[in-house]
Formats: C-alpha cells, structure tokens, sequence
C-alpha cells in the first residue's frame, strides 16, 4: 500500500511539473509587447492557422485585444477622417467585382473561390470596396504569385444558386466584426480570419493605422493580404530587425518594431 502511495505521488508531481513546464513553454513563445501601440493591447493573441480545405475551420487568427487592457487604437478619427459606423445592420449583401477589377491569372494553382460581401448601414461604396479587394488578390505582387494560389471571384448569383466558397471576405461594422470572430476578442478595434471567414472591421479599414500614417489605401491593401493570408493558412510573423522591411503577415497594425510596413506578400525590390 505505501509503495502504491509514493508511486501515485510520484505521477501526481509528474503532471504538475508538466503543466509548469508547458506554462513557461507557451510564456516563451508568447508575442512580444507592441512597443508603439502598447495602448492597443500588452500582447497579441494567435491561434493555429489551417489552409483552405483542410477540414474543420477553427477560429482562425485576430489582432485581438486582451479583456484586460481597456485598449484604443492610436490612429484615432481626426478631422476630416472617414465616418465610422459603430454598428451596422447585421446583414450582408454578395458585391459583385466589375470586370475591370478582375486580372488574368494563372490556369494552375490551388483554387481559392472568395466573395465579397458588405455588412449594410457602412456608409461605403459597396462597388470601390469589391474593386480593391479584387485588385489586391490579382496583383502580381500578391499572394497568387507568392503561394501559387488561384483566386476566383463568386458572384452574388453565383453564390446566391449554392456556388462553393471558400473565403467570404467580408466589411463589417466594427460591433459586428466583434460577433463574427468571437471568441477572439477583437473589442471594436481590429479585424480576424474565423471558419472560413476574413472580416475586415470598418474601423480600420476607415481610419488605418499608424505604421502606414495618412496612408489609408497602402494599409487597406495590407490588410487585406494579411486576413487572406490567414485564410490560406499563414500564420503570424515578426521583424526581423531594424530596418528590415515587414513581412505581410506581420500584425503592422500594432506597430513596427523597427521596420518598415510593406504591405504585399512578396518581397519589395531592391
């Protein structure tokens, strides 16, 4: 019987050290803090990533802000600065990408069927919002010619008769956007992949942030790579040091750490 004890003491210590040590495993690998958007949020969150078509979607990734920061975005509204909707309707209409918008690409490659879908009650232009979009996913400096991916737009009939998507890339009001990535916690502040989902929250894409200053279209471009690039299974990355240029899928939202934003999937010349 006293041999039984010590050994059930002994498996007891055994699962307490591992926990301990799988504790200050996670610790270690934890992000580090934002540095100029440290009002945003202390650290930020991320959860595995898996590619299109891989199986069950899990809650993807966010520029989420912990519950306990209280945090706002630096790039506040200024005078002049788009409007924000708070909330919108909760309904989302299919926009269809002008064929203008849309590039010739590759006949090869892993398919990626996307919408373009616009929460109503934004105050946007549902047409400019599906042309950046679809150009941004066209462009040669994008992830088509990073990933060796094939981006294909669905229409809203298409879509509307059952059409297979595969990325619903979607503008919502920021209180909305909060709702379609929970349980990450995005607080009205920043956008997410989720299920199959990429929501871009109004805010941002209205207001941008301060690694790209007035540059408002830079960043939309930006963010957009970034979210897809978590639809198609990218994870986070960091700087690799001062006056390096910013990987993609860096969160350049927070800030940049010494390098400099650059908002295409493939690396900018020399």
């Amino acid at each position: 019987m006293r041999r039984r004890r010590l050994a059930a003491s002994l498996a007891v210590g055994l699962c307490i050290a591992a926990d301990v040590w799988s504790v200050a495993r996670a610790d270690e690998q934890a992000p580090p803090p934002m540095g100029e958007v440290a009002t945003l949020a202390r650290y930020s969150f991320e959860v595995g990533t898996r590619p299109v078509g891989s199986g069950t979607d899990p809650a993807d990734a966010a520029e989420s802000v912990p519950a306990d920061t209280g945090a706002t975005v630096t790039a506040a509204a200024k005078a002049g600065a788009a409007r924000v909707v708070e909330r919108g309707s909760g309904t989302f209409t299919v926009v269809d990408v002008p064929a203008s918008a849309v590039r010739a690409t590759t006949s090869s490659g892993r398919l990626v069927r996307y919408t373009v879908e616009i929460e109503g009650g934004l105050g946007v232009n549902p047409t400019e919002v599906a042309t950046t979009v679809a150009t941004v996913l066209g462009d040669p400096r994008g992830w088509q010619t990073r990933d060796g991916v094939r981006f294909v737009n669905v229409s809203a009939a298409a879509a509307a008769g059952g059409a297979d998507v595969d990325l619903r890339i979607t503008l919502a009001s920021p209180d909305t956007t909060d709702q379609l990535c929970a349980p990450l916690q995005t607080r009205g502040q920043v956008s997410c992949h989720n299920g199959g989902r990429v929501v871009l929250n109004l805010r941002r894409w209205q207001l941008g942030a301060d690694a790209y200053g007035a540059d408002v279209a830079t960043y939309r471009i930006y963010l957009v790579n970034h979210e897809v690039g978590h639809g198609i299974g990218h994870g986070h990355a960091y700087c690799a040091g001062p006056g390096k240029v910013a990987p993609v899928m860096m969160q350049q939202t927070y800030g940049l750490k010494g390098c400099t934003a650059w908002p295409w999937p493939t690396p900018k010349a020399a």
